[in-house]
């Protein structure tokens, strides 16, 4: 099990040690979905109260070495940038969006990521999941306003198609209702916009994740079951 699929699997287990700044902290066992920023680089602000960074605009010149105890990513990685290379020097995941790069990022020990659109196909659905990405990410184009029913139907409408958890990117700093929503559709991971990082938001976004309710189960269908209905008036029409 890799860093990534540990960091994963923490979010469902009951191990605890205390995160957070100063005398606000909280347990990895109580944050239901994990938190990471973008930046340009890796840096050592906000260590203690996030689970990673995902690392944007990387020149391959600037591959270096990672020492972090979090998950450190990459994010469309160059065409140039060799995928041994990424795990040589010790990145935890990558996310692409790209199909012209090497084969290799789909043998990579679990740690590709793959992007997925908002106007997926139902064919690219099947292709895509016939791969083993530890998890999908999504972006959208369009900031989603979050107080509207319609943000959430977008996201299900993607993630609805899939058996599999999802990471999302977002510029909003969410209540806990919202982000139960979000979990309850499959998503389990956070992207922060670097635009909106700081440590009171940072701060904030860790309270609400801490009250996630995890014993609630995406229903896998919405529609009733019809079949025994449909099978005993069968039956009474061949007993008449």
């Amino acid at each position: 099990m890799n860093k990534l699929e540990k960091k994963i699997d923490q979010i469902f287990s009951k191990k605890t040690s205390n995160i957070g700044f100063g005398n606000s902290s909280i347990k990895n066992s109580d944050k239901k979905l994990l938190l990471l920023i973008e930046s340009d680089s890796i840096i050592n602000d906000f260590q203690d109260s996030i689970d990673g960074i995902l690392i944007t605009n990387l020149e391959i010149d600037n591959l270096d070495k990672v020492k972090s105890k979090n998950l450190v990513g990459i994010k469309y990685p160059d065409k140039l940038l060799d995928v041994n290379k990424i795990n040589d020097n010790n990145y935890d995941f990558v996310i692409i969006d790209d199909n012209k790069l090497s084969y290799k990022y789909l043998d990579n020990n679990s740690k590709t990521i793959y992007e997925i659109n908002e106007d997926i196909t139902d064919d690219d659905v099947d292709i895509i999941s016939s791969f083993d990405f530890p998890v999908l990410y999504i972006e959208f184009k369009e900031n989603l306003n979050f107080d509207e029913v319609e943000s959430f139907f977008k996201i299900s409408k993607i993630t609805s198609k899939f058996n599999c958890n999802f990471f999302m990117k977002t510029n909003r700093i969410l209540s806990t209702d919202q982000l139960q929503i979000l979990f309850n559709l499959g998503i389990i991971g956070l992207i922060l916009d670097s635009k909106i990082i700081n440590k009171k938001n940072i701060l904030i976004l860790n309270k609400n994740l801490e009250n996630i309710n995890t014993e609630k189960k995406k229903m896998s269908s919405i529609s009733p079951d019809l079949s025994s209905n449909l099978n005993s008036s069968v039956e009474d029409d061949f007993d008449e």
